[in-house]
């Protein structure tokens, strides 16, 4: 758990370090004015999401394990193509490999955490990788924008600190002799012809409910910021205040409230979760309408729900994202499952600037219609037989429940 905890945190905290100041990392080291970066980044993110269903049965063939080293090492050497070779075309040669290198790796990370974790703890395992995430985030944000500075030079240390940060990573998985590689012979029959995670319609309810709550979680990030100091003419320390009750919330409460809602069934516990975003939304709206003394106080109350309402969602979805399919494919399922997070996160800044810039109050009645559409997916699984989602699953996929 210690190996695993701290590649994990290092992991993230290179992220951490780099994520706050990516458009203007590449903009400083590739010399291409910002809309061409961004055309570049969303392309490539683009480009690379059919070939997921072929990294994911590179893991189910070899293991999680070997696959995190491979992707880490590739990420660093293209953090040092970054900084080396300036120009259009290496940024999006490395940025291809840097986004098929990252999906991967977030196809590898959960099932090894699975794999790993002891019978009846995999919730608390998926729990601890979302702590150790979130604090190294965190942590490498804060330390960025205290030292980095905004010039040439200062994103060149960046991106050496990230690429650094992430051998050490690779280094970190590769002496962790202990993981398993193998695959896991699934318990009960093994079928003759395996299902495909789009014929899995269990499966791709959560796939795609999740993808709905991602998306709306990133429009979060991007787009509530813009609203609070365009629209409600707010100051920026509402913005602090607000994400600063997100992050000490995730980092305090993932790991006991994960004891918690392991009682429950996970798609009850994805549902709730998802309708509690709608806490903030509303929270969102009504705040012009609300005297300046209560507006704060709404605003917290709305991101506290928020919070809570994430916690459940990133458990519950891991649970049954990993447990749902069968054991031999978990990783062609995880890496088919990150062309929906793919295509959420290409699709997310869309949405909150098309919305932002004609009506910004819709962009918060949109993101309770993608909550809500998200949350009542999971009905299907409720009707059904009250089966545990972290049970490796042997029944035909149109027979499956959550």
């Amino acid at each position: 758990m210690v190996l695993f905890g701290t590649a994990g945190f290092l992991n993230a905290f290179g992220m951490g370090f780099f994520y706050p100041f990516s458009l203007l990392f590449y903009t400083a080291v590739s010399g291409q004015p910002l809309r061409a970066v961004g055309v570049v980044l969303t392309v490539t993110a683009l480009v690379v999401l059919p070939t997921l269903i072929f990294v994911g049965r590179l893991v189910d063939r070899i293991g999680p394990r070997p696959v995190l080293v491979g992707t880490a090492l590739l990420r660093a050497l293209c953090f040092v193509g970054f900084v080396s070779i300036p120009g259009l075309a290496p940024l999006a040669a490395f940025s291809v490999l840097l986004a098929l290198a990252t999906r991967a790796d977030n196809a590898a990370a959960p099932l090894l955490a699975y794999r790993l974790a002891p019978k009846g703890e995999t919730g608390q395992w998926l729990a601890l990788s979302r702590v150790v995430f979130n604090a190294g985030i965190g942590l490498g944000a804060l330390i960025a924008s205290t030292f980095i500075v905004d010039s040439p030079r200062g994103f060149v240390v960046l991106g050496l600190v990230y690429a650094t940060a992430l051998a050490l990573t690779a280094g970190l998985w590769f002496v962790a002799r202990g993981t398993p590689t193998a695959v896991v012979p699934p318990d009960g029959p093994v079928r003759s012809r395996p299902a495909r995670p789009w014929g899995h319609l269990a499966f791709m309810r959560v796939a795609l409910a999740n993808a709905l709550l991602l998306a709306a979680a990133l429009a979060v990030e991007t787009g509530m910021p813009v609203f609070l100091l365009r629209n409600l003419t707010m100051p920026s320390w509402t913005v602090g205040l607000l994400f600063a009750t997100n992050t000490a919330m995730l980092a305090v409460l993932q790991l006991p409230l994960s004891r918690v809602l392991d009682r429950f069934r996970p798609a009850t516990v994805l549902a709730f979760g998802g309708m509690a975003y709608v806490g903030l939304y509303t929270a969102l709206l009504v705040a012009a309408d609300t005297p300046p003394w209560l507006r704060i106080g709404l605003l917290v109350a709305g991101m506290a729900g928020y919070t809570l309402g994430e916690l459940a969602v990133s458990q519950a979805a891991l649970l049954m994202l990993t447990g749902l399919p069968p054991d031999a494919e978990k990783g062609a399922y995880l890496a088919f499952n990150q062309l929906f997070v793919g295509g959420a996160t290409a699709l997310s800044p869309l949405l909150v600037t098309s919305l932002l810039s004609r009506t910004p109050a819709a962009l918060w009645w949109a993101l309770t219609a993608l909550s809500v559409v998200a949350a009542l997916m999971m009905l299907p699984a409720l009707r059904g037989r009250p089966d545990r989602a972290d049970t490796p699953a042997v029944a035909e996929p149109e027979q499956s429940s959550v």
